[in-house]
């Protein structure tokens, strides 16, 4: 099979080039749209795989352009960019499957095998030809049950003729089809792998001219060949094996290719420097927003995860097309010099960015661009916070849907977890105007009657009872008085922000009291109200006495199975929002697809970490408060 990779990231086309050829795929790469269309115009391919943003000509023109001169390839968008309008627009420019990086490897060759399959007369993953058989999913070729160890190139043309088991191929026609572009074989070559194809062959008993010349013609299979026989697969490595080999694959090809990362990431060090003294200029923008989206893109390929959600937060600081206030510069040079610390981590794998924990949303009101402002956020950012900052109330009013005659409609996620407002102007001038002051008042005390349950922190040069009891009636959750350590303030914001979810009802359900007892440990120093019970008999009973907001459930038990409890709960319109994770020993993806079919908000293996499964927990219980504070706010108008 002949794949097109249109990626302008090294690191990232050698790690899949990689992973393609061990697979047995002939890859083509080329750098930019322009020569993606030259490439795909010239050449027959199999599968297509586009980048969004390329030099020259984007993934969609080139996408679009490839549609509108009638080609049908399989095409797949490979890109950081993850919004649902997103990929709606790929898909609707021609493209046949939508991944967003980082993606998870199994996954990816999964769809494009499936992507494959669609193209193919003979869509069957096991091929055979009498006692000859290939299983184009692990790549294993069997003559009489026996292994047939194949280079990449041999493998693909025995499965090229097992495709096309009655055609005659020329050494012209193979040379196009198995050969890449970047390569320069002769007709000699092409003889060469067809006699140790057959060699190998041989060697395991099938007949010598199994794959037969035909004069004058060219190659096929030996019709003569076809008896049927029983085929036993050969045995397949484990996934522990497999997944080690590709960790140390991933750590060699990150060594390799760091320095066009380095490179990407002094790039936008350099255009933060110039920030102070000179405005951003379009084409610098955009340039910048490329280096980030091609760091968040590469970064989380190679599991470094701190890195790409730090550079997700520069590409979309730097999306929009007006100029960049004083407060959002301060906050892309912290935003970029945190991101360098991230690049000396080093690879690992890591699940889809999809079932990663959402990182917590503030949002900072900073009238003055306080350099103390910009020391917190630097920590902030470094501690995993996803923070931004507005220098009006106006904007901040925008932030969290104020303003309007009832609360505009955006999506839960977009909400912050907590707000912090800063009524400091500088230490020598710690005061604000009255006009202002009272102006971010009435805007506490808007946010708070609207998003009731959304913490507000204050940090205050005026902090006596008079003034402190003002901003408690307001609604402010916590009063800093100034001057107060970044620390100390990072530390309250940390504590704001889980203790909502903390204090939450979680209910346990597993017939294993032993491992009842030891979750409830690994959960007690987030101090959750656990509710456990060891017989699924009394659930609905004792659910209705406790109405938890979350539900931790086993699969197997006696009596009632933890998928039942959990279609229980969903067939109750009161519950069908309620978080539900299961903990459960069975790792098989068959069993996970059939809890989130059923309703599922995650599912964890057996054993588990403390603190991930805390997490994990209270990430589910973030979004549920997130819905349910916009449902109350709709209510009064819906």
């Amino acid at each position: 099979m002949r794949v097109l990779l249109v990626e302008d990231d090294d690191a990232l086309v050698a790690l899949l080039t990689q992973q393609l050829t061990a697979q047995n795929y002939v890859v083509d790469r080329v750098a930019d749209g322009e020569t993606g269309w030259a490439y795909s115009s010239t050449f027959d391919y199999d599968l297509v795989i586009l980048d969004w943003m390329l030099p020259q000509l984007d993934g969609i023109q080139l996408c679009q352009r490839l549609r509108t001169e009638g080609f049908s390839v399989p095409i797949l968008l490979l890109t950081a960019r993850d919004k649902q309008t997103e990929k709606i627009k790929g898909l609707e420019a021609g493209a046949d499957d939508y991944v967003v990086k980082p993606f998870d490897l199994a996954e990816l060759m999964v769809r494009i095998r499936v992507l494959l399959r669609r193209t193919l007369t003979d869509s069957a993953p096991l091929l055979s030809w009498g006692d000859l058989c290939l299983d184009s999913v692990s790549c294993q070729v069997t003559y009489h049950g026996q292994p047939v160890a194949l280079t990449a190139k041999e493998y693909s043309l025995l499965e090229l003729f097992l495709r096309h088991s009655y055609q005659v191929f020329s050494a012209t026609t193979l040379l196009d089809r198995i050969w890449s572009s970047e390569e320069f074989p002769s007709e000699a070559t092409v003889r060469s792998h067809i006699r140790g194809l057959r060699r190998k062959l041989k060697a395991t008993g099938a007949p010598p001219d199994l794959i037969e010349t035909v004069h004058g013609l060219g190659y096929r299979l030996k019709i003569r060949a076809l008896i049927p026989a029983a085929v036993q697969p050969a045995a397949l490595p484990t996934h522990v094996e497999r997944q080690t080999r590709y960790l140390d694959g991933l750590i060699q090809t990150w060594k390799a290719h760091k320095g066009e990362s380095l490179a990407r990431w002094n790039y936008l060090v350099q255009m933060t420097r110039t920030l102070p003294t000179q405005r951003l200029g379009e084409q610098q923008r955009l340039q910048a927003q490329q280096m980030a989206h091609s760091l968040a893109g590469t970064l989380g390929t190679f599991g470094l995860m701190e890195g790409y959600r730090l550079s997700r937060q520069i590409e979309q600081l730097l999306q929009q097309e007006t100029a960049l206030l004083p407060t959002q510069c301060s906050q892309l040079q912290t935003l970029v010099t945190t991101l360098g610390h991230a690049l000396d981590e080093s690879p690992k794998l890591t699940d889809a960015v999809e079932e990663a924990p959402a990182s917590p949303r503030m949002l900072i009101i900073d009238l003055d661009n306080v350099p103390y402002i910009q020391q917190f956020m630097a920590l902030a950012i470094a501690q995993g916070f996803e923070a931004t900052t507005v220098a009006s109330v106006e904007a901040a009013a925008r932030s969290c849907g104020l303003g309007a005659s009832s609360p505009a409609p955006p999506p839960t996620t977009d909400l912050p977890d907590l707000v912090l407002v800063n009524l400091v102007v500088s230490k020598t001038d710690a005061v604000l105007d009255e006009p202002i002051l009272q102006r971010l008042l009435q805007f506490i005390t808007e946010l708070t009657q609207q998003w009731c349950e959304l913490p507000v922190l204050v940090v205050t040069p005026q902090a006596d009872f008079g003034n402190r009891l003002n901003l408690i009636r307001r609604g402010g959750a916590v009063i800093l008085e100034y001057p107060v350590a970044p620390a100390e303030v990072l530390e309250m914001v940390v504590q704001a922000t889980e203790h909502r979810y903390r204090l939450s009802k979680v209910m346990i359900v597993d017939d294993d009291t032993h491992h009842l007892q030891q979750v409830m440990q690994l959960l007690q120093p987030w101090n959750f109200q656990i509710t456990p019970l060891a017989n699924p008999q009394r659930f609905w009973l004792l659910f209705n006495q406790i109405l938890p907001d979350m539900v931790i459930l086993d699969i197997e038990m006696p009596h009632i199975n933890g998928f039942e409890l959990c279609q229980v709960l969903r067939s109750h319109p009161q519950w069908q929002h309620l978080p539900i994770i299961f903990l459960s020993i069975h790792a098989d993806p068959a069993k996970q697809h059939q809890a989130f079919a059923l309703g599922a908000d995650d599912y964890v293996t057996k054993p588990i970490q403390g603190q991930d499964l805390a997490r994990r927990v209270l990430n589910r219980l973030q979004r549920s408060h997130a819905a349910l504070r916009w449902q109350q706010a709709i209510a009064p108008v819906g």
